[in-house]
């Protein structure tokens, strides 16, 4: 009994003297989790990496965070990737970010392309985005 007492008043006396001791410090501010300059950079040296799955991975990423600071990678990716899917990703986060220049080379490449798939799918995209803002 007196060994439970003893060891309840301890947990006690512990706990309180943490909580009063922090209790006067300030959180210092803390820095936001990323600079959008920095991944917008970051990601745009990714797009032209020489690894396939960074350059799509990176203009996928471009795409989801509305990057029109990496809309001229992507365009360059769109016309100048050997692979058909490494254009579609880059068509796709064209058409995410919505920039009107980008948006004006996948309508392009929906019309011009030589590889059938990448054609029919940047019309395709074209077709969405432009009923998305009809509606």
């Amino acid at each position: 009994m007196k060994r439970t007492l003893l060891v309840a008043l301890t947990l006690v006396l512990a706990v309180s003297l943490t909580t009063t001791a922090f209790a006067g410090t300030a959180k210092k501010e803390s820095k936001p989790a990323f600079q959008m300059e920095v991944v917008e950079a970051n990601l745009i040296a990714g797009v032209n990496s020489a690894n396939f799955g960074l350059r799509v991975s990176a203009a996928n990423m471009l795409g989801d965070l509305k990057s029109t600071g990496g809309v001229f990678a992507l365009m360059q990716m769109l016309r100048n990737e050997t692979d058909e899917r490494g254009r579609i990703v880059a068509a796709l986060a064209l058409i995410k970010i919505g920039d009107p220049v980008g948006i004006y080379a996948v309508k392009q490449t929906g019309r011009l392309d030589s590889n059938d798939r990448v054609r029919k799918l940047c019309a395709l995209f074209y077709q969405e985005y432009k009923a998305q803002e009809i509606s």
